[in-house]
């Protein structure tokens, strides 16, 4: 895929230090679980994710039902915010689905986590090359545009595709730096294989456009 590919997509990145502004202290924790339903296996069959939270909420439970199999992963939660709804997603449309799970919100950032069925049937979180975990972010405000969105790849699969971008502008009319990275992934693991770096783009440049639907 060429940069014209990517720019006609926009996706998800991470900028860390990107406008994130916590949930104010106090808030407590919702004491509740979230489940959906997932072809995790890729046989056509439905299986089972639920999350829950552990203790004072700041881990969480994920755990997997596939064929009467329960395995189960722990895995970073928000104390503030509490357990988040999962998105169901198949990044490279090859069948076999995905989880995507909140693990901390702030007022206008989240991340996220990617979780598949790993080879082991259990959770595996989907890494990239050099084994960290591929944070997904999402939102940003006025101070950063962060999201993701697939695009089509081959003859019927699918690139995710991350989106970071920070204000720059000293006035007040907003201009964006930033990248967008198509990510090949393939047994848990995330290849970067194309970018597309941008500068000075306005509020309202296509660039700066999610579609998360696209994952579904």
């Amino acid at each position: 895929m060429g940069k014209n590919g990517i720019r006609a997509g926009v996706g998800i990145g991470a900028l860390a230090a990107a406008a994130m502004a916590l949930v104010p202290a106090g808030v407590a924790v919702a004491d509740s679980t979230e489940t959906v339903t997932a072809d995790l296996d890729g046989n056509g069959t439905p299986d089972t994710a639920k999350l829950a939270a552990i203790g004072d909420g700041s881990q969480q439970l994920l755990k997997f039902t596939v064929d009467g199999k329960v395995t189960e992963a722990t895995l970073p939660g928000d104390a503030y915010a509490g357990t988040q709804p999962m998105r169901v997603l198949d990044v490279n449309h090859d069948g076999r689905q995905e989880v995507l799970v909140a693990e901390s919100i702030g007022a206008n950032t989240a991340w996220f986590s990617v979780w598949d069925l790993g080879a082991d049937g259990a959770p595996r979180e989907l890494t990239t090359q050099d084994g960290q975990p591929l944070k997904i972010n999402e939102g940003g405000g006025v101070a950063a545009r962060l999201g993701y969105e697939c695009a089509p790849a081959g003859s019927d699969g699918r690139v995710l595709i991350t989106l970071a971008a920070s204000n720059e502008s000293p006035t007040t009319e907003p201009a964006y730096d930033g990248a967008r990275i198509a990510f090949d992934v393939r047994d848990g693991v995330a290849t970067p294989v194309d970018e597309y770096s941008f500068t000075g783009v306005g509020q309202d440049d296509p660039v700066l456009r999610v579609v998360p639907e696209s994952c579904s």
